[in-house]
């Protein structure tokens, strides 16, 4: 198994105990924790932000291929934030006052692109809309730019890394493009986060 493929079954692993009895992940759900669902206090970006407002975004830069983000709503359950506060002293992980990071999100997720392939795109508001919209929602931006939300968007971009280190000219040959043959078009999943 490739180094890259093990991390992805890691966070799956990881989510799955976010997720377990007595966990934050829980704590949240029971709680009522209900991103953008039917009767949830979140309002869409442009209509004057969440109601629960964004205090912090939690930053996890230790996988190569992409870099998490997932913003924590001020009405966070506390147990959920104390893990995220423990998870922030690990070596690439670090927790931004919201204000901090909205002020600086082209500079946080330059950070992690070795690449831009969507130059076109305006990356930057759209996580900041994604984020908004969406508390304790994990999203990620990955090394070529593009966004990741779900267990096979990750393994995709970790593929994509190692087959660009391998050969960047055949990777580029290969790459899908477009809106809908691209897994990781930022612009449909920022549309298809934010439920455009």
């Amino acid at each position: 198994m490739k180094t890259g493929s093990r991390a992805v079954l890691i966070l799956f692993a990881m989510t799955l105990l976010w997720l377990a009895p007595g966990s934050a992940g829980v704590a949240w759900a029971q709680q009522g924790w209900n991103p953008g669902g039917e009767g949830s206090s979140v309002i869409r970006e442009g209509q004057g932000g969440s109601l629960r407002g964004v205090i912090e975004v939690f930053i996890d830069a230790r996988q190569p291929a992409y870099v998490i983000y997932q913003s924590v709503a001020a009405d966070a359950p506390q147990a959920a934030r104390d893990e995220m506060a423990g998870y922030a002293g690990l070596s690439g992980v670090t927790l931004v006052p919201w204000d901090v990071f909205r002020e600086n999100v082209e500079r946080y997720i330059a950070a992690g692109m070795r690449i831009n392939e969507y130059p076109q795109q305006r990356i930057a508001l759209g996580i900041l809309a994604v984020l908004r919209a969406r508390p304790g929602r994990p999203v990620a931006i990955t090394w070529n730019g593009g966004i990741a939300t779900s267990f096979f968007d990750f393994q995709h971009a970790v593929q994509a890394f190692e087959d660009f280190q391998e050969n960047p000219l055949e990777y580029e040959r290969k790459r899908a493009t477009g809106e809908y043959g691209d897994a990781l078009n930022p612009e449909r999943q920022i549309r298809v986060m934010l439920g455009n």
